[in-house]
């Protein structure tokens, strides 16, 4: 994969630096976090799932665990150093996969997936309109993106967004709901529901 611009090799600079440490014990909220959206997943056995911003693979290892190998487990990211982690990681999973990749360049055939997870990953995205049409388009008929992250629907979370963007060159910018509704839209796809996991952190749902 050849990264377009200065704005994506800095995001993969950056997280291939976390990659050594992104398991740590410290980062545990994170997967708390996850565990709250995966729960509201209805998974199946033999389907498929792709992981968006996948760092050093935990989400895709836990459906993949979940569903005892049984389906299509998919994890993409831009940082080629996470990609190593999650490979070794998940050594022995049965149907797991890992690609270098951009959310708005995915390699996967059309209609090909039924459950997309994206978690503390939107916000870094220079063109989430097209991450989202990519997203479509790889769905399958009837299946859902998650989509975590902070939402900035007030003065607090709009704050941190500003203190964010002063602090991380990375990062792009938080979406409200409304917002995100309408990139949804704006995708092809139907806004379902936004769900409070823990403020200022909001679960973003669409369907095809």
């Amino acid at each position: 994969m050849s990264l377009p611009g200065e704005h994506e090799r800095a995001n993969a600079q950056k997280w291939d630096q976390r990659s050594d440490s992104y398991e740590d014990r410290r980062f545990d909220y994170f997967r708390w976090m996850q565990k709250r959206v995966l729960a509201l997943i209805p998974f199946e056995k033999g389907g498929s799932f792709l992981d968006l911003g996948c760092g050093t693979g935990w989400a895709v290892r836990y459906v993949a665990d979940l569903l005892d190998g049984e389906g299509q487990f998919i994890g993409v990211d831009i940082s080629r150093g996470m990609l190593q982690r999650a490979t070794e990681n998940a050594a022995g999973l049965r149907n797991v996969i890992f690609c270098n990749a951009l959310a708005e360049q995915l390699p996967i055939k059309n209609d090909a997936v039924d459950n997309i997870l994206c978690t503390n990953s939107f916000h870094h995205y220079l063109h989430p309109e097209r991450a989202l049409a990519e997203s479509s388009r790889v769905l399958k008929g009837h299946g859902r993106i998650w989509i975590l992250d902070v939402s900035s629907d007030d003065f607090l979370s709009n704050g941190y967004d500003r203190w964010i963007a002063a602090r991380e060159k990375e990062h792009v910018r938080f979406h409200s709901t409304r917002e995100m509704a309408w990139l949804f839209s704006t995708a092809g796809l139907k806004y379902v529901q936004s769900r409070r996991i823990w403020y200022p952190l909001k679960a973003h749902i669409a369907e095809k």
